[in-house]
């Protein structure tokens, strides 16, 4: 099969299919890089330092429960109500978030912003499979990276200049003209009557065991005594055994045939998907804050520190969007080698070293998930079991969002038990950087391995295919 060109995105229907996906995801991936970069200045003016990654966590366990009501959404809607109601919801947090008046408050707007922001990303990849051939579905995931990129510009450039006159409320209230326009494209694109005569039951008990297994681990953070620390992460990974203990006997499953096992491909990919989003989430929620205080970075410095990750990831999609064949089983490989190098050089270098040895590292673990993240979710969609193609799709950011807010809420604890709860310093900044990359290394080490273990059981399944 050829790979087609990049403008087969751009003829006919695909030209507007592309146009509202992309869209969609930029209005996450813009308020990603927004709350990173103006956190610094929100804890100064509200409080609640001990609450720091809670804003992303929180934000990424409702996007949780918003991916798992994609389903149920599409069908009892259609595609272009789901859109729209996503919109909505999206727009109500964003207006929360510029005008609370607390942490708390904060906190709920960024919850029922991450709801709006979790359908619309389970609707753009189940559109993918959905309306592209899959010789198409390769580039169509492409521009998503390059939306992240665009993102990745303009979230740090609002967030900093908002940050810098000391209002950043308004940042939040900046983003408003774009939810508004996501939702009138969306309802002019996307067809009406695509609504199911039976629409599937929401998981609300496995969604709310999910959900408590990561906020879990958050909290344990904000407990001072070690043994109730180790309780509550125990507890929250029994929850979260639960959640896909009982999903496997449920009629409306979330994940999957065995989305844990490394004997079968999913399975593989599942769990690097996962470890690769705790790599960077891990990371990203604390840059702004590390460039600042360590290194002396303005807030637009600070800011465009995660615009390096995401123009690095970008430029590795695009330029690796075409491989075939052994060159996609090398870059697979390589991606995450990758990944791992440029995460343990930013761990030699982020306390001690300069700003510019940082930028180069944290550009390398950007490229090294550019390079293979697309191919894996390509691979992904193809091994999905026969019945099981839709679900595989639809899963995958659900699994991935799992890994941002796993890895913000296991950061999170690490740096208030390394000293960040006490307050913003040089001394505990640099104790919770030296704490969350030392344990964090294990992360990117691991998906080299399983890397290893995908590419092996792929070529074993052409083996297979070829007799």
């Amino acid at each position: 099969m050829s790979t087609p060109s990049w403008s087969e995105l751009f003829r006919g229907r695909n030209a507007a299919y592309t146009l509202i996906l992309d869209l969609g995801i930029g209005l996450h991936a813009i308020d990603v890089f927004i709350i990173a970069t103006v956190m610094p200045e929100v804890v100064a003016d509200i409080g609640g330092v001990a609450f720091y990654t809670w804003p992303v966590m929180l934000y990424m366990v409702a996007s949780i429960v918003g991916a798992a009501c994609g389903g149920p959404i599409m069908a009892a809607l259609g595609t272009r109500r789901g859109y729209a109601a996503a919109a909505v919801a999206f727009l109500i947090g964003s207006v929360g978030c510029a005008v609370a008046p607390g942490m708390a408050y904060l906190l709920i707007a960024r919850a029922v912003q991450g709801v709006g922001g979790g359908v619309i990303i389970a609707l753009s990849m189940a559109l993918v499979r959905e309306l592209y051939p899959a010789n198409l579905r390769t580039r169509a995931l492409s521009t998503i990276s390059a939306t992240w990129g665009v993102a990745a510009l303009l979230g740090p450039l609002v967030g900093g200049v908002f940050s810098e006159i000391g209002w950043w409320r308004g940042a939040f209230w900046a983003g408003v003209p774009v939810i508004v326009l996501f939702a009138a494209l969306a309802w002019r694109t996307l067809p009406a009557a695509l609504a199911a005569a039976r629409v599937p039951a929401f998981p609300l008990r496995r969604i709310a065991l999910l959900g408590a297994g990561v906020l879990g681990v958050a909290l344990s953070g904000n407990v001072e005594p070690l043994p109730a620390r180790l309780a509550l992460v125990a507890a929250a990974l029994f929850l979260l055994g639960q959640t896909f203990r009982l999903d496997r006997g449920a009629a409306n499953r979330l994940f999957p045939t065995h989305p844990l096992s490394i004997a079968n491909r999913v399975g593989v990919a599942y769990w690097m998907f996962f470890l690769i989003s705790v790599t960077h989430s891990a990371i990203g929620v604390f840059m702004p804050l590390l460039v600042q205080v360590l290194h002396g970075g303005s807030a637009l410095l600070a800011g465009y520190f995660n615009t390096i990750l995401a123009l690095a990831w970008t430029s590795g999609a695009l330029a690796s969007s075409g491989f075939e064949g052994r060159w996609v089983r090398r870059v697979i490989v390589l991606g995450p080698v990758a990944i791992a190098c440029g995460f343990a050089g930013q761990a030699l270098v982020v306390v001690d070293g300069s700003l510019p040895a940082l930028a180069v590292f944290v550009a390398l673990t950007g490229l090294g998930i550019g390079i293979c993240h697309a191919h894996i979710v390509h691979w992904t969609m193809s091994a999905a079991r026969q019945g099981e193609e839709g679900l595989t799709a639809s899963s995958i950011p659900t699994v991935r969002i799992l890994g941002v807010a796993f890895g913000a809420a296991l950061a999170g604890m690490v740096a208030n038990a390394a000293g960040l709860a006490a307050g913003v310093s040089e001394a505990t900044v640099a104790a919770a950087a030296a704490w969350v990359y030392g344990l964090f290394i294990a992360a990117p080490c691991l998906v080299v391995v399983l890397a290893l273990r995908l590419v092996w059981l792929h070529r074993a399944r052409e083996a297979v295919a070829a007799d």
